[in-house]
């Protein structure tokens, strides 16, 4: 089991890594949307996509870990914690601070990435409302061109007052 817990810690701190890594990416992605740096924000994109992937994969590492570790010491259940692991672990106090760091420090990464990338939500939302505002400007100054009406002839008026005219109430 002692190898199970070696092995949980160092995913957990190869996440904490991925994270600190998307964080970074995250950081440049704010300076590429101030910027309007779309061509940045692309490459940033598909950058953060390769880093998700190994995240997830950690991930799952990490929860098979964590449920093989509670099989063996005879602790299985569907929900699982980390905090249920380090209590498990209250007899090897050298293992059980090292997975408290790494978790602690995991917790941190990924908090820290949740900020930024709310931070940047809000830098789009702001540049989408801009856009939406700009275009509603620029329809408001293209005013349509009035619509063409067919021009009537004018007839000459007819000084013949002995004509009977449409609304002509003498007879």
């Amino acid at each position: 089991m002692a190898g199970m817990v070696h092995q949980l810690i160092d995913v957990m701190k190869e996440q904490t890594e991925r994270h600190t890594e998307l964080y970074g990416l995250s950081l440049e992605e704010k300076d590429a949307i101030v910027k309007n740096d779309v061509a940045q924000l692309q490459n940033l994109l598909n950058l953060k996509n390769m880093v998700l992937s190994q995240t997830s994969r950690l991930e799952k590492q990490r929860i098979s870990l964590v449920n093989d570790i509670a099989e063996v010491t005879g602790n299985a259940k569907d929900d699982i914690t980390l905090s249920d692991v380090i209590e498990i672990l209250k007899d090897r106090p050298e293992e059980q601070e090292l997975l408290r760091e790494s978790g602690t420090a995991l917790r941190e990464s990924v908090e820290k990435l949740k900020e930024i990338n709310d931070l940047n939500k809000s830098l789009i939302e702001s540049s989408l409302e801009f856009v939406e505002y700009s275009l509603n400007a620029l329809r408001s100054t293209i005013a349509p061109e009035p619509p063409e009406y067919p021009t009537m002839k004018k007839q000459p008026l007819d000084d013949d007052a002995g004509s009977a005219g449409t609304f002509n109430t003498t007879s």
